[in-house]
C-alpha cells in the first residue's frame, strides 16, 4: 500500500514555482547564443563604467541596483492570452542576504504603462539626470540628483509579468509593511557608512511594480509615491 504524505500549502507553492523557473532557466539561450544576438555590449558597458565613476558613492549605489531591477524586468517571463483578466499574488522572501519579490500571474497583464503613467513631484532642489534613465512602453527608471545636498534618488515602475522577481539588499536592510495609499507596500531602511539613511520603497497596484530608492528623507520618498499616478486620469497609483 502507498504512503500519503501531507504537504503544507506554501511548500506545495514553494516547489511549483521552483519547478516553474527551473523550466524557464533551462529554455534561456546558453552565453554562445547570447554573444550571437548581441555582439557588440560596448554601450551597455560605457553607461555601467559612467555610474560607477560618479563621484556620489550612496547615488552610485542606487543607481546600480536600479539598473539591475530594470535588467530583471527585461527578462520576465511572457503570459499566455487565454485569460481576459490579470490576478497578482506578490510573494515575498527573505533569505540570508537579499529580500526577494516573485510575482504571480494568473490572466493577462498589462501590456505597456497606461499613457502619462510617471513620477509628477520632484523635491525642491534635485534634477532628474536623462543619461542615466531608460524608458521604454513597458518600464522606466527615473535618476534624479541634488548638487547641493549629495542625495539622490530613482524611480523605477514596470508592468508586472509572470515570475518576475526583483532581489533587494537583506543582510544590511530592515523591512517593515506600511501603506502606499490603499496599496501594501514594502519599506526598507540601511544606513550608509557616511551616516546616511538609506530607504527604499516597493508596492504594486494595478498591475504595475513601483520601486523607489534614495538617501533622501523618508517623508520625501513617500509624497513621491503618493503623486506617481497616471497623468491622464488622475488616479493616484
Amino acid at each position: 500500500m502507498s504512503e500519503q504524505t501531507e504537504v503544507s500549502f506554501d511548500t506545495a507553492l514553494m516547489m511549483a514555482i521552483h519547478a516553474d523557473a527551473q523550466k524557464e532557466l533551462n529554455e534561456l539561450p546558453t552565453p554562445a547564443q547570447l554573444k550571437e544576438r548581441y555582439p557588440d555590449t560596448s554601450r551597455w558597458d560605457a553607461r555601467l563604467q559612467a555610474a560607477l565613476h560618479k563621484r556620489r558613492p550612496v547615488l552610485k549605489r542606487v543607481l546600480i541596483a536600479a539598473l539591475t531591477l530594470v535588467i530583471l524586468t527585461l527578462g520576465a517571463l511572457t503570459v499566455s492570452a487565454d485569460f481576459r483578466k490579470a490576478v497578482y499574488t506578490m510573494i515575498q522572501k527573505f533569505l540570508p542576504i537579499e529580500m526577494q519579490l516573485t510575482y504571480q500571474v494568473d490572466g493577462e497583464p498589462l501590456e505597456r504603462l497606461p499613457d502619462g503613467y510617471s513620477d509628477h513631484y520632484v523635491p525642491d532642489g534635485f534634477e532628474r539626470d536623462r543619461e542615466q534613465e531608460f524608458e521604454s512602453a513597458e518600464n522606466f527608471l527615473h535618476v534624479y540628483s541634488s548638487k547641493g545636498s549629495g542625495k539622490g534618488y530613482t524611480v523605477r515602475c514596470s508592468i508586472i509579468q509572470p515570475g518576475q522577481q526583483s532581489s533587494f539588499d537583506n543582510e544590511h536592510t530592515t523591512y517593515e509593511n506600511v501603506k502606499v495609499g490603499d496599496a501594501d507596500a514594502t519599506l526598507g531602511t540601511s544606513v550608509e557608512k557616511n551616516g546616511d539613511t538609506v530607504y527604499i520603497l516597493s508596492w504594486e497596484q494595478r498591475g504595475i511594480s513601483n520601486t523607489i530608492m534614495g538617501n533622501i528623507s523618508q517623508d520625501e520618498i513617500a509624497r513621491i509615491a503618493e503623486n506617481i499616478f497616471n497623468m491622464s486620469l488622475h488616479v493616484i497609483c
